[in-house]
């Protein structure tokens, strides 16, 4: 539940609206994409220092804890700016691996419809 919490409180939070905001808006605050980008830097250096030597959130198997936190961190980097391989191994690894388990899909696999004009 604390993993479940602090997701939808810290990563998954300022992830969605990040990503929405540069993204999705023709001409964003850039003083709200620094704030935001600031925030999820430090959050993902808090799960890059969790997971390193972890295969999943909590302890070996996956949880739902993975598949609430993955969500945002599996689109495009086009999309969130982060190339997770250079500045998170950690986590990119265990998004990876949770990329691998059985029945696994994307976001844009899940999602139907007509996609959004990207501006970033």
């Amino acid at each position: 539940m604390r993993w479940l919490f602090w997701d939808n409180h810290k990563l998954t939070g300022y992830m969605a609206t990040y990503r929405f905001q540069r993204t999705f808006t023709p001409s964003p605050d850039l003083h709200v994409l620094a704030y935001f980008r600031k925030r999820i830097d430090n959050f993902l250096g808090i799960l890059e220092q969790h997971l390193q030597g972890r295969p999943f959130v909590v302890g070996d198997h996956p949880t739902v804890a993975d598949l609430s936190m993955v969500g945002y961190l599996s689109f495009p980097r086009k999309e969130t700016g982060y190339d997770l391989a250079a500045s998170h191994p950690a986590v990119h690894a265990w998004v990876g691996r949770v990329a691998g388990l059985p029945g696994w899909r994307s976001p844009y696999d899940l999602l139907p419809g007509k996609r959004l004009i990207h501006y970033a």
